[in-house]
């Protein structure tokens, strides 16, 4: 039997859901002139792994629901490269309604606990790419400031939604977690703190307002002024989730070309995220934030590197070396300065759509000279439904980086990708 898309895929009586996923990209860019990488700069076109999901959703009871994405996704979990064909646990969790389970009395209200895999991410509004998971996202791939992961911890959320006036749904959401996808408990790791909070208003105008907070530098043992990251867990959204834009001088799983000025120790972002959504064809999002850390990338010798990639002799920062990427920071105040402004719109409702975003974040950190110091990224993107379960998406990307930025490919890339995917 046909299920439209906008209805679940349920079995033995609605107890358990699954969706399958599959997308397959091909890319078409070349690194500019002075990367990090000279062999960047010439890259042949040409289609990229499949990427594929399936998820599960299943109701254990009237007010607990668990479920799991399953993923072969490359660029999140291809640390061996071509040869790591396998399906990994990608995101999973348990969810209690507390007001269900106490018997408390419901008005246009919810909430939720939630263990297990937390998403931690300081936006709104708007699509994430997470492998085959793309739909949702007008473009390809996320942006440039997008920090995102998951991590293991516990997440509490409370919506009140009102069916009149001026305020139609507010949200309060907090989350503590582990830095770790996986198992972490050396010494001296801290949690990871995030307080979310929600405004949609009559019209299809929504505020919010997000504090993401990261307590991992007690890990450091400093000697003469320099602390090695070996051993060190650090906070997973300091480089976003995994990119969709991939270079042959980088490993399958890089996070290259999002901004890498920050270790992700004692990070804070701060963003606040605006949009005006007045139905499924009209979509326009601001996002303004400042993240900062308590260290600072640094050379072999302790000279402060305005991202983890820079050019060095011996391991020693020189514009004039070969590339290395560090793994020392030294105590100096941190910090990115950054705003991005997505728009959508349908020109065939529910068929053919443009979408355009633009991203700039600027390394303001204490110890990095403020000339030249800001990465840009432009994305002009087209979608086409060709049924309700398959999206093409073409995409042109500009992206410039500074000397001073924190860029990861040295001074940007631009080019053509594209995407087919479906959804079952």
């Amino acid at each position: 039997m046909y299920i439209p898309p906008s209805e679940p895929n349920e079995f033995l009586d609605g107890r358990v859901q699954v969706n399958f996923l599959a997308m397959q990209n091909y890319q078409a860019i070349q690194a500019k002139d002075g990367a990090f990488r000279p062999e960047d700069e010439e890259q042949s076109t040409g289609f990229g792994r499949l990427r594929v999901n399936l998820m599960f959703k299943f109701k254990i009871t009237e007010n607990i629901v668990a479920d799991i994405d399953i993923a072969e996704e490359p660029n999140d979990f291809g640390d061996n490269g071509d040869q790591d064909f396998a399906f990994h646990q990608d995101f999973a969790g348990i969810e209690f309604d507390l007001f269900g389970l106490t018997n408390t009395e419901k008005h246009n209200n919810d909430l939720t606990l939630r263990v297990g895999n937390i998403g931690a991410s300081p936006f709104q509004f708007k699509g994430f790419q997470d492998g085959a998971d793309n739909q949702g996202n007008a473009l390809i791939g996320n942006g440039i400031t997008d920090y995102a992961t998951a991590e293991n911890g516990i997440q509490l959320s409370y919506t009140q939604t009102y069916d009149s006036g001026l305020i139609r749904l507010y949200n309060v959401t907090g989350h503590m977690t582990t830095s770790s996808f996986g198992e972490a408990f050396q010494e001296d790791r801290g949690y990871n703190y995030r307080l979310q909070g929600t405004l949609e208003f009559a019209g299809g105008f929504k505020a919010g307002v997000n504090f993401i907070q990261a307590n991992q530098g007690d890990q450091l043992e400093f000697i003469d002024g320099i602390a090695s990251l070996s051993g060190v867990t650090t906070a997973n959204f300091r480089f976003g989730d995994g990119e969709n834009y991939n270079f042959s001088a980088s490993g399958t799983s890089e996070r290259d070309t999002h901004v890498g000025a920050l270790p992700g120790l004692n990070q804070t972002i701060m963003q606040l995220n605006l949009a005006y959504q007045p139905s499924d064809q009209t979509s326009v999002v601001l996002m303004l934030g400042r993240t900062t850390d308590d260290y600072t990338f640094a050379d072999t010798e302790g000279n402060a590197v305005a991202g983890i990639t820079y050019f060095g002799t011996d391991g020693v920062l020189d514009p004039n070396g070969t590339t290395f990427d560090s793994n020392q920071v030294i105590k100096g105040d941190a910090s990115v300065d950054y705003w991005s402004i997505e728009a959508q719109q349908y020109i065939l409702p529910e068929k053919l759509y443009l979408a355009a975003r633009y991203a700039s974040a600027e390394n303001t950190s204490d110890l990095i000279e403020q000339t030249d110091n800001e990465v840009t990224r432009l994305q002009v993107s087209a979608g086409y439904w060709i049924n309700d379960r398959t999206l093409w998406k073409v995409e042109y990307v500009d992206q410039d980086e500074g000397v001073n930025s924190g860029g990861q490919i040295g001074r940007g890339f631009s080019g053509l990708t594209s995407e087919i995917s479906v959804k079952f």
